[in-house]
């Protein structure tokens, strides 16, 4: 939906300013993408034209971690209700990964009958200062990342996930999850220390890191387990995706294990949302089911569970 009520003269005055504007439909789809927005995020106009907001593309968060381009988006509800909101610590992601501290502010108009929504949103830094937002930044990051992996922690990644089921329920978007554990991961704490064992899960949390694509979420969900949202719709893809963490792991040489009888492997589970699940848990559950027949089918491999 293009938006021709931009004349030139009022897109030159947004791409003047210095904060990041961009203007949607109704439905949320972006239908004008300022140069400043351009410059702040690494995305040009011609990446997000025709995508919605919600494409996994900022991926706003606020100081809780809380996804609210799945839950609570503040353009959202000023175009449903009205609501114009102003918000000083909010975060989005760039295109390069970086999670940057931000302001944002939101409202909404017609124009030959159709109804609008604007954001416009700019560093923190430029309002509050470099040492406010740094300090914003090092809170938030401590409350939804894992301080030894640097992958997000538990809390967070349950948090995703039931945005995710929400989602999925509201709009039909499809989602597989893995779940993954180190292979006789004790063995390598009680013979090479727990230092070593520190290393195996920075080893293994970089190689699910490389792996995820840009849609991905990864957690260290909790000891030696590790779990991914993945942005697929079919078992086939999911096993894929799963075949190659695995490969990728012990195709790696991790040296501390050198020169011993001990080999860093991992055994994942994984399954597909559905219909069926009562919850967010229920696909979950069924991948750390399949992950221990995986186990128990000799580890280093991988198990798929379809539900019901």
């Amino acid at each position: 939906m293009p938006a021709e009520f931009l004349d030139a003269g009022f897109r030159h005055v947004l791409n003047a300013i210095s904060d990041g504007v961009y203007v949607t439909s109704a439905e949320r789809e972006i239908v004008f993408w300022s140069q400043g927005a351009e410059r702040i995020t690494g995305y040009s106009a011609e990446e997000v034209a025709g995508k919605h907001c919600y494409d996994d593309l900022l991926v706003h968060t606020d100081a809780s971690g809380r996804d609210l381009c799945i839950d609570g988006c503040p353009l959202q509800d000023c175009i449903e209700h009205g609501i114009e909101h102003s918000i000083s610590e909010l975060f989005l992601k760039r295109k390069d990964g970086e999670r940057l501290p931000v302001y944002v502010k939101t409202a909404v108009f017609e124009e030959g009958g159709h109804k609008y929504g604007v954001e416009v949103f700019g560093k923190l830094e430029s309002v509050a200062g470099k040492d406010l937002a740094a300090y914003v930044q090092e809170l938030t990051d401590s409350s939804v990342a894992d301080p030894l992996t640097g992958l997000f922690n538990r809390r967070y990644f349950d948090a995703t996930l039931e945005q995710h089921f929400a989602l999925f329920g509201r709009m039909g978007r499809r989602y597989g999850l893995l779940y993954l554990d180190i292979d006789r991961f004790k063995a390598i704490n009680d013979s090479l220390g727990h230092s070593v064992g520190d290393e195996a899960l920075v080893f293994v949390s970089d190689i699910i890191t490389s792996s995820a694509r840009k849609m991905d979420i990864s957690a260290r969900y909790g000891g030696d387990e590790f779990v991914v949202i993945c942005a697929v719709a079919a078992d086939q893809e999911l096993e894929s995706y799963a075949q190659r963490l695995v490969g990728l792991v012990r195709k790696s040489r991790f040296g501390p294990v050198a020169g011993s009888d001990l080999r860093l492997t991992v055994s994942v589970g994984g399954s597909l949302v559905s219909e069926s699940d009562a919850d967010e848990r229920s696909a979950l559950g069924r991948a750390d089911h399949a992950m221990y027949r995986a186990k128990e089918a000799g580890r280093d491999g991988v198990a798929i569970e379809t539900s019901a």
